[in-house]
């Protein structure tokens, strides 16, 4: 594993972030769009920084989770979406359920940057579809398996078409008191962070999950919808069916121990969600993301 920064080794980000590169092994290079898989090892819980964002760049995560604060906005970004940096924001990041999140960074030019995400809300902060997230997958899937440059440049461009279709879906401040619009979003940041740290989190009650953030359910949940736009019920189960496809991606092929593992019914009702959020089956995903060398 090598650690990213400039050609000379300096860190490029100062000390936010202490990222290495992952499985692919370095960078997918096609259609003047660059594309790096990172596992991020940072494990200090508070903000560090600040550094400034070199280029314009699509993040996506893939699994855990993390606190990012650019340009003044802070949110938590999980495997639900991303967010979005131009160069020269400052920014900082936290990781308060501890390190070990994966990313997928996407640099491109300010051109191509400026016909998809200029005159977007406000929000760096986006959440994408199921069927994005596949996408995503697929990409990083097909470059394993050897895809060459003009196959993966026309699922960059769908995937980040995809992408800029999804920035509206996060709505960073709700409330007409900005004191009960900073406390609305701090609540939604406690949730997301309960829920990204793993099964445990995907596995408690409704009334489980409100205690562990200091709120009633009917409180949570409001202002969950509120700020989010989005069910806490959809984004647990858009988070148990990522962490699904992460575990396939990582080998894992048995339905019915991933069923039990992200707290679902049983094959069945995981198999009703994963069509519902993602439009395909579970079997079919499976087949589409496992790396071959694990099947070798």
């Amino acid at each position: 594993m090598q650690e990213i920064g400039s050609p000379a080794g300096k860190a490029t980000e100062d000390e936010v972030v202490r990222e290495r590169r992952g499985a692919l092994r370095g960078r997918i290079s096609a259609a003047g769009i660059t594309v790096h898989d990172i596992l991020c090892c940072e494990d200090r819980t508070g903000f560090v920084g600040p550094g400034r964002a070199e280029g314009h760049t699509v993040v996506l995560t893939r699994s855990g989770g993390y606190l990012r604060r650019i340009a003044g906005e802070e949110f938590f970004v999980d495997a639900s979406g991303g967010y979005l940096t131009r160069p020269g924001d400052e920014q900082r990041v936290a990781h308060p359920i501890g390190p070990g999140d994966r990313s997928t960074e996407i640099r491109f030019d300010s051109g191509l940057f400026a016909d998809r995400f200029d005159g977007t809300p406000p929000s760096r902060r986006f959440t994408v579809t199921g069927a994005t997230d596949v996408r995503h997958r697929a990409l990083l899937a097909a470059a394993r398996h050897g895809a060459d440059a003009f196959e993966l440049g026309e699922r960059l461009h769908r995937l980040l078409d995809d992408v800029a279709a999804s920035t509206g879906h996060w709505r960073a401040d709700t409330a007409s008191r900005p004191g009960a619009a900073r406390a609305h979003a701090r609540l939604v940041r406690d949730a997301c962070a309960v829920l990204a740290g793993g099964t445990p989190g995907l596995r408690l009650s409704l009334e489980e999950l409100a205690r562990a953030v200091g709120a009633s359910p009917h409180h949570l949940s409001r202002v969950f919808r509120s700020v989010t736009g989005t069910t806490l019920t959809r984004h647990r189960n858009d988070l148990r069916i990522r962490g699904v496809l992460h575990a396939f991606e990582a080998g894992e092929e048995s339905l019915r121990s991933l069923a039990y593992v992200y707290g679902f019914a049983d094959q069945a009702h995981l198999t009703r969600v994963c069509r519902s959020r993602t439009g395909s089956a579970p079997s079919a995903l499976r087949s589409a993301l496992v790396n071959r060398a694990n099947r070798a």
